[in-house]
């Protein structure tokens, strides 16, 4: 199902120069939109007044194909494709840091190889500034998170926590260890036979908004505030597949019709979400962009063997709208 699919795990710590004051909420929209303007202003060549799709570089910027990679696939249903990257941000509510931040980014098959620029536009953010208060930080360490996740209770928290990752960057020298550790499909695959194949639990760190048309008419969509199985499935289904076409090579090999049909005889066994209102202001549209959605814990059973690879990768990867901010976040517990 996800041979084809390779991504690498980051985890990124700043220190503080100065307190950087962030929002309670949605800090992914803070470190998004400072990441890509930081981005633009060190790879752009062209006049600041020009429009990306004008330039002649275009299909060759690292700007574009990172952070906006509108068109770069010539099929018109993936016209356009989600971002090649995932930023998982900071979880607590603190809104002034003097200790060290940290976040994460998932960078999705031929994107890793955009790592240097990911390393300069965060380093060149320090000096700037981010926050709402353009708080001046360094980066003081980059690691490299292995897939080695146990089987036991204590899930990926407790993994994440025991320090399994390995620094790959000298703050003294400005340098990165050559270092791949590669997560492929395959190891995806062979964790998921191991799991429980007849109950899960999910629980959603950040906003999830999930839209689903029932009819399959233009404009149908609606927002699913409780949501049942199918329409996960149907989202990862849908989200993996165009990452795994624009990054790793081609589609994955997946019933789209049955894997969906699958999905809806899995039944809900316990709820227990809550509905965040987040709205986002946006620099190039007028109006306020919503990121409502749900958050909490939710439990399924049925037969989910053939779920279970796509769920473990979209661990990774997030599900629904906005998930490039950090939105849609979950895990397995």
């Amino acid at each position: 199902m996800l041979d084809n699919f390779s991504f690498s795990h980051y985890r990124f710590t700043l220190i503080p120069e100065t307190t950087l004051k962030m929002p309670r909420f949605n800090k992914g929209n803070i470190l998004r939109g400072a990441f890509g303007s930081s981005l633009k202003r060190i790879v752009c060549v062209i006049d600041k007044g020009s429009k990306c799709n004008e330039c002649i570089l275009n299909m060759k910027c690292a700007y574009t194909l990172i952070f906006d990679p509108i068109g770069i696939n010539p099929a018109k249903r993936l016209q356009n494709v989600p971002r090649g990257y995932v930023l998982k941000p900071p979880l607590e509510e603190e809104i002034e840091y003097i200790r060290p931040l940290s976040f994460e980014i998932v960078l999705i098959g031929d994107r890793i190889n955009y790592l240097p620029y990911v390393i300069v536009t965060i380093n060149e953010l320090g000096k700037t500034g981010i926050g709402l208060n353009r708080g001046k930080f360094s980066l003081n360490d980059i690691s490299i998170i292995p897939f080695n996740p146990p089987l036991a209770k204590g899930g990926w928290g407790d993994f994440i926590k025991n320090g399994v990752s390995e620094s790959i960057y000298d703050n003294k020298s400005n340098t990165v260890k050559n270092i791949q550790k590669l997560i492929t499909g395959k190891e995806l695959l062979e964790y998921a036979s191991k799991m429980n194949q007849h109950i899960i639990t999910l629980k959603f760190f950040t906003p999830t908004r999930i839209k689903y048309n029932p009819t399959g008419e233009k404009g149908k969509s609606k927002v699913v505030r409780i949501p049942e199985f199918h329409h996960i499935i149907r989202r990862l289904r849908d989200r993996i597949n165009a990452l795994s076409v624009a990054y790793c090579g081609g589609p994955i090999d997946v019933d789209f019709k049955g894997i969906a049909e699958s999905a809806m005889k899995v039944m809900t066994k316990n709820v227990n979400l809550r509905w965040i209102e987040i709205k986002r202001k946006s620099k190039t549209q007028p109006i306020k962009h919503d990121q409502s959605g749900f958050v909490g814990k939710i439990t399924f059973e049925g037969d989910l063997r053939e779920f279970l690879p796509l769920i473990v990768l979209g661990e990774y990867v997030h599900v629904g709208e906005d998930a490039v901010f950090g939105n849609g976040w979950f895990k397995i517990v």
